[in-house]
């Protein structure tokens, strides 16, 4: 056999070799199933919770009114991320009492309207329902007391 016939063999042997590998990785890449992540979509999450409103709700926050407490609890929950994770910080879905303050106090200074912090407090446990309807949630950490009396999770 020629050099040249060597290479040509060589080659084809190759170009197989990389099929045969090729069909295996897709195969199973099919087998194995591709969980989605969860997409936390706004007007998703405002046209969910506005369906579930009560009717005197709905009266006093009006159209907008979900959409700015939404808006502001994202930006509440933005301020508490952090680049180094040492010190933990505590996010509960359905908010806080300091989360709704901070909602509150930001929407009656930046649009000059007072909502009711029940209200508020409603909205952001149906929040917390949307979360967990997109999977979103998981279930509650269980905190570990240390020696220190501090809290561990």
């Amino acid at each position: 056999m020629s050099g040249t016939g060597l290479v040509l063999l060589g080659a084809g042997l190759f170009v197989l070799l990389c099929v045969l590998v090729g069909l295996m990785v897709w195969q199973e890449a099919k087998r194995r199933p591709q969980a989605a992540s969860p997409d936390y979509v706004i007007d998703d999450a405002i046209r969910f919770i506005w369906s579930r409103l009560e009717g005197d709700v709905r009266s006093r926050l009006e159209g907008a009114g979900v959409r700015r407490i939404i808006e502001w609890e994202v930006h509440y929950l933005q301020g508490l991320a952090q680049k180094h994770r040492r010190n933990p910080v505590e996010t509960v879905a359905g908010g806080t009492d300091a989360s709704i303050d901070y909602v509150t106090a930001q929407i009656a200074k930046a649009h000059g309207v007072t909502y009711d912090p029940s209200d508020v407090a409603e909205v952001l446990r149906l929040e917390a329902d949307y979360l967990v309807s997109i999977g979103a949630v998981g279930p509650p950490v269980e905190s570990i007391e240390t020696d220190e009396g501090s809290n561990e999770a």
